[in-house]
């Protein structure tokens, strides 16, 4: 969607400072010897978690989606919305471009504003929901094993937590409180008419009055099927498991065995904390660096960047590159092809 050479060239941009860091640092002469070395059985289970990691996301959009919205093809567009935001939050800050990509495709397919929003909202809800409650449960099992191998990893955890309750808060208020949620806009598009960013400002604002009483429907409606909201958070909770288990896999690949694969999975947890609070692409820097800070527990020295590298690939740089293809390859024909038929 939009510029496809632009998406290019954030593609190739971002993996090329990626790389140049391997490639240039000193223990790079062992990167390709130690890579060559891995149990690709690993490798591959990893890239099928993956796919069923993109899968169960399509799904979950598909099972949201169809509480108020019915169409054609509905579970293809379903996957091309979820890729679509796999790679626009992948390459924007705190994930940021992710839902706003998706509304934009969605509308382009024939799904009204209101309803494409209320979607959104919902499942970045549940999300955040099963993340908070994840999160808890790793702390309740994990957190003392961590906080006496890793220094100031109490003040880390604190500061990521603190963060993604606020963001769950926050989203949860505009979703139930239409009033909260008309006051704010009308204080944003206030200012933005102020600085001259936009004209007619109460003209807008009568606008995004008439939109938000649809949303709120819409949301209600979603809301109170809670058997499907219900569904989702189960299979948020299983994808988001074999997304937490990736670097076991890569573990194994080195041909390790010791650690177990439930402390792993903790690991990961606290490290998409961390990451979460970086205000940076995909947590560029604190990802690697909260890698290495966390799971030099499980690695030798030697072989840490190499995990590293192989993390990152697997886990991110794979959902900018199979992203960007549903991105770029969108037709004018696929498009009118949904319009006429919504």
């Amino acid at each position: 969607m939009g510029n496809k050479i632009l998406n290019l060239i954030v593609v190739i941009l971002c993996a090329g400072i990626f790389l140049s860091f391997f490639i240039f640092n000193k223990s790079s002469s062992s990167l390709a010897t130690i890579v060559s070395k891995l149990d690709m059985h690993w490798i591959i289970i990893a890239l099928i978690f993956m796919l069923i990691f993109w899968l169960l996301e399509s799904i979950i959009l598909h099972i949201i989606t169809t509480i108020i919205h019915k169409s054609k093809n509905l579970f293809t567009k379903s996957i091309k919305f979820a890729m679509i935001g796999q790679f626009w939050g992948s390459i924007t800050p705190f994930a940021s471009g992710s839902q706003p990509a998706q509304f934009y495709a969605m509308t382009e397919y024939g799904i009204p504003g209101a309803s494409a929003s209320s979607i959104l909202m919902i499942k970045f809800i549940v999300h955040q929901t099963v993340f908070t409650i994840y999160s808890i449960l790793v702390v309740l099992l994990k957190f003392n094993y961590f906080r006496g191998n890793i220094k100031y990893f109490t003040y880390f955890w604190v500061v990521g937590f603190t963060f993604n309750t606020l963001i769950i808060i926050v989203a949860c208020s505009f979703l139930i409180n239409h009033n909260l949620t008309e006051k704010v806009l009308h204080i944003i598009i206030s200012l933005l008419g102020k600085v001259k960013i936009i004209k007619n400002p109460e003209k807008r604002f009568k606008k995004i009055q008439e939109g938000l009483v649809n949303f709120h429907k819409n949301s209600s409606i979603i809301w109170n099927n809670k058997i499907v909201c219900l569904n989702a958070c189960i299979l948020t909770f299983i994808q988001w498991t074999i997304y937490y288990s990736i670097p076991y896999c890569v573990y194994r690949s080195f041909g390790f065995n010791s650690a177990n694969i439930f402390t792993m999975i903790s690991a990961q947890v606290f490290l998409t904390i961390i990451m979460s609070c970086i205000p940076l692409p995909g947590g560029e820097g604190g990802a690697e660096g909260g890698f290495f800070l966390i799971f030099k527990l499980f690695f030798p020295q030697k072989m840490i960047l190499s995990a590293i590298l192989i993390w990152r690939i697997l886990s991110y740089y794979s959902c900018i590159l199979s992203g960007s293809l549903f991105s770029m390859l969108s037709s004018k024909n696929d498009k009118d092809n949904a319009t006429s038929s919504s």
